[in-house]
């Protein structure tokens, strides 16, 4: 035996397949055309293109497949292999954000599945106006489920919205769960947007998405026919804005906050094209991490945050980064070394059951301005001036603290300030607590409320403020201050 396995051995590869045999349970068998696999076609097609402005080539556009990242030549021209079904141009500054029918921005382009070789065309639009100052709006949750909803939405929200379309370096962004499982109602959605004049790019929420189907990738059809690639890049100024998908469909229904290796290399090479020092913008439907779930136990945290966010934060290292996502609906704001997390409360409120959401904040949306590499932001209400930044509850409101006065500062950071005065004279600053907001809890505790959806109910939150007034009789008013030196005041009066 130990003679034929030395005689094996001796066989170079180059004899080997000289010989014309493979060895199969220790015989050797000739090769045939009745043994042997044939060579399938080959998945990949070639893809030529060309970015072109007033006919001229566009050199250094980013093109993706979503796994492949390649730029322009001197001339606007691009060519990759790709496996794919859609291949997406990074959007460049300095061009106007064209729409689709559906009112979302058109970067993408479909691979026809019969043709062999494929010639893609982007045509850019330079901008009237310099994009260096620009601004965005976040919407998060719309969670479209009945015509009711989506007539509220479109007649409520979006001409709200509308109101921010103020030149044409303004865009918008839906965060996802744009429907609540009802896919036919992407088109009341989309009708809504269209009716804002603002571009908009989308995010896969965790509604948005096939929970029937077999698989992740099948998953995201609905999506995907909709509003093409659920993860790509765009620039405005001098920002560059990521969109990630971070809902991985596990089957049966169910969903964990996760990205996959194919989108972290791709994040790799995206941002492989980005100086260090421009600033990241990147949107997400899960937020990265939330304390939802360590101030209301019960919940699961794989489902409210991403599992495997340290390889994001790795990636994301030495750069100034702004992370934005929705699904919790609830406001909080998190800083931490590099990255500033803003997980934004839903324009459903809490899916529509009232007007606020779980923690107490009322529906609405963000309001992002941007100059040069400065972003700010405000957090807007619908049915209310953005001066609406609080919500004061009068001694005895709430059932934990009933002998102090609560405030509610829904988009508080560490950079706020927040005083109280007593006949105009500052007494000191409020305390902060983690409990619930008094009218969440009025509107969303026991087991009757909301008819609608008994499983909403009120959530712990860490931006309630408490005080009691040394003089109840006195004059009392609370100052708030943001991180940018904007203040809100409010009289409050009666006990």
């Amino acid at each position: 035996m130990a003679k034929n396995n030395k005689n094996l051995r001796s066989i170079s590869r180059r004899g080997f397949i000289k010989s014309g045999t493979f060895l199969l349970g220790g015989a050797a068998l000739p090769i045939n055309k009745s043994n042997v696999t044939p060579i399938q076609d080959s998945p990949f097609k070639e893809v030529k293109g060309k970015v072109t402005a007033l006919g001229n080539g566009v050199p250094g556009i980013v093109i993706s497949d979503g796994k492949q990242v390649v730029t322009t030549d001197a001339k606007g021209n691009f060519i990759l292999q790709t496996d794919r079904e859609i291949v997406f141009m990074s959007y460049p500054s300095g061009y106007a954000l064209q729409v689709l029918p559906n009112g979302s921005v058109d970067f993408f382009r479909i691979i026809p599945k019969e043709q062999g070789q494929v010639r893609l065309q982007f045509e850019l639009i330079p901008l009237q106006i310099s994009d260096q100052k620009h601004s965005f709006v976040v919407i998060a949750d719309p969670q479209l489920q009945t015509l009711e909803e989506a007539d509220i939405f479109i007649q409520e929200s979006c001409p709200e919205l509308k109101a921010y379309k103020t030149s044409e370096e303004v865009f918008g962004i839906g965060c996802g769960d744009l429907v609540f499982d009802k896919f036919e109602l992407f088109e009341k959605y989309n009708q809504g947007i269209k009716n804002t004049g603002i571009p908009f790019f989308q995010v896969t929420g965790n509604h948005d998405i096939a929970l029937d189907a077999r698989s992740h990738e099948q998953a995201q059809k609905p999506f995907q026919e909709q509003f093409g690639p659920s993860y790509y890049s765009f620039n405005r100024g001098n920002v560059h804005y990521i969109t990630l998908n971070d809902v991985y469909f596990l089957g049966n229904k169910q969903y964990y906050g996760y990205l996959d290796e194919t989108q972290l290399k791709w994040l790799e090479k995206d941002l492989s094209y980005v100086a260090l020092e421009t600033p990241i913008v990147i949107f997400l439907h899960i937020p990265s991490t939330s304390q939802i779930v360590a101030y209301n136990p019960g919940r699961e945290i794989n489902k409210e945050s991403l599992i495997n966010r340290m390889a994001l934060y790795n990636i994301l290292q030495g750069r100034n980064v702004h992370l934005i996502s929705g699904h919790v609906h609830w406001n909080e704001n998190r800083e931490d070394a590099n990255i500033y997390e803003h997980n934004q409360a839903a324009i459903s409120g809490a899916w529509w059951t009232g007007d606020i959401c779980y923690d107490g904040t009322p529906k609405g949306f963000g309001v992002y301005e941007v100059v040069d590499t400065k972003i700010k932001w405000y957090y807007k209400s619908i049915g209310h001036s953005k001066e609406k930044q609080f919500e004061i509850y009068k001694i005895g409101e709430h059932v934990d603290f009933p002998e102090e006065i609560c405030v509610n500062i829904w988009n508080y950071d560490q950079n706020w300030q927040v005083f109280w005065y007593e006949d105009d004279i500052k007494i000191g600053s409020p305390r902060r607590e983690v409990t619930f907001d008094p009218k969440a809890y009025q509107l969303y505790a026991g087991v009757d409320q909301p008819l609608k959806h008994p499983w909403v109910v009120p959530q712990r939150n860490d931006h309630m403020f408490f005080f009691k007034p040394i003089d109840p009789s006195a004059a009392l008013e609370l100052e708030v201050i943001d991180r940018f030196g904007n203040s809100y005041k409010e009289k409050i009066t009666g006990k």
